[in-house]
């Protein structure tokens, strides 16, 4: 799947980069003429570097999503890759049943789907729902994703702001007994906290955070997972990784292992191989390549290595 999306992106975004997208609110500062939607992504990731007479710029065009495929897809689905190969407890269920918050391109199904490929994961059925807030952005993208997905793979789209969907499956806006009809076995968090603290009041992240915890705490059955993945920084550096911890405290009976990739791009003096992780980490991991020939799309120069942190947690 991983390498027909890139096709598809790769030959959608050649073909419309020098147009501007419709109700484009960069217009003025788009750089079309230049085919280079790396800069609008820096001034994403980096706010600071919005040129003055700019609005602030967001995920709100499509042909910056194809590129963003081209840019961080090796890396984020190899980064799941690592990941999910450690959830041995559903290596061959018949079933998997998956919720992904703020699922973008989709990097952890294709992960699940190479795993499939290369006989590490064995199940039968595979159930997927991706909630994305921006529709209009990656709508494209994952009717892509549903026309190239495989036998056996059901997928669903729920574009929706994070924290009032998970107001609806909380435990506290359910009647008294009722048990949902659709209850996850993985629950993954791929570069979700460190958007949604740019981007969100504290007082409604602590509530998401409370509010998922109930959830879990009551629906999601024992040996099912909860996978976090996000850049290696803390929140003081606009990262995610704080969050892992905060929302472990919140669950019951549940165990985690935590770690990191070495960084090999870090620009840090200090630590050259990438931030420390703290406390009960299993410090870095072994192994940051990336499995697959990255070499087939340098228009976007790709990640050439993993560099996030990490962590699993596991329900008894």
């Amino acid at each position: 799947m991983l390498e027909k999306l890139l096709s598809i992106c790769d030959n959608r975004f050649r073909n419309n980069c020098y147009f501007t997208c419709i109700n484009c609110n960069y217009s003025g500062n788009c750089p079309r003429n230049e085919q280079d939607c790396e800069k609008c992504l820096i001034n994403v990731h980096y706010p600071e570097s919005v040129p003055e007479d700019a609005p602030p710029r967001k995920y709100d065009c499509q042909k910056m999503a194809d590129f963003y495929v081209g840019r961080f897809s090796y890396r984020f689905t190899s980064e799941m890759i690592y990941a999910l190969s450690c959830l041995k407890d559903i290596w061959n269920s018949n079933l998997i049943k998956i919720l992904s918050f703020g699922c973008g391109p989709c990097t952890d199904l294709l992960a699940l789907d190479s795993l499939k490929k290369n006989n590490v994961l064995n199940y039968s059925n595979l159930e997927y729902r991706g909630l994305e807030y921006n529709e209009s952005v990656w709508q494209n993208i994952h009717e892509d994703i549903k026309t190239i997905s495989p036998k056996g793979t059901r997928i669903e789209f729920i574009y929706e702001d994070v924290c009032e969907y998970i107001k609806k499956i909380s435990p506290d806006a359910l009647m008294p007994g009722w048990i949902p009809d659709w209850i996850p076995d993985l629950v993954i968090f791929q570069y979700f906290f460190s958007d949604l603290h740019k981007n969100s009041k504290p007082e409604h992240i602590s509530g998401f955070l409370e509010a998922f915890a109930r959830f879990s705490n009551l629906y999601m059955p024992p040996k099912s997972y909860i996978v976090l993945n996000d850049i290696n920084l803390g929140m003081d550096y606009n990262g995610g990784r704080d969050y892992f911890d905060k929302l472990k405290h919140l669950l019951n009976n549940c165990g985690s292992r935590k770690g990191r990739f070495r960084d090999d791009n870090t620009k840090s003096d200090y630590y050259p191989n990438g931030y420390p992780y703290g406390e009960d980490s299993d410090g870095e991991f072994p192994d940051n390549s990336i499995p697959f020939d990255i070499q087939r799309y340098p228009r976007y120069s790709p990640k050439q290595t993993c560099a996030s942190a990490r962590m699993i947690i596991k329900r008894r």
